[in-house]
């Protein structure tokens, strides 16, 4: 993969230009959904990473925020591979909403990106 912007990245700026600072609509998670969570934060204790690759990190910093780290400049597809993470642990889409997932961009990331004209929402475009 090129450093360059897909097509898809490119819509995801214009589609979410109205979502950043939009508010997380935080619905409580069912009992089985907070068993995975659990499950999956009670080795991290008050914080730590779930799971990095060369495309993101999500790291969790209790009571309940789930961060994901863009670390690459092909952002809406990094985006699309952190949610499938979340949804092979068993999360719907609400759920992803409810736990919640934010997401921000690397320093290095954000200085590439700055005067593209491109904006990103911390936000899964599922969650407005």
């Amino acid at each position: 993969m090129t450093g360059k912007r897909s097509e898809k990245d490119q819509g995801a700026t214009e589609n979410n230009q109205s979502a950043v600072g939009s508010p997380i609509q935080n619905q409580p998670l069912t009992s089985d959904k907070e068993a995975i969570k659990n499950r999956l934060v009670s080795p991290l204790g008050e914080a730590g990473v779930l799971t990095e690759n060369e495309d993101f990190r999500i790291e969790y910093y209790s009571p309940n925020l789930f961060q994901v780290v863009i670390k690459v400049v092909y952002v809406a597809e990094a985006k699309n591979k952190a949610i499938n993470w979340f949804r092979k642990q068993g999360f719907s889409e609400k759920d992803i909403c409810s736990l919640p997932v934010t997401f921000s961009l690397t320093p290095e990331v954000d200085q590439k990106l700055k005067g593209s004209g491109f904006i990103y929402s911390a936000l899964p475009d599922f969650c407005r």
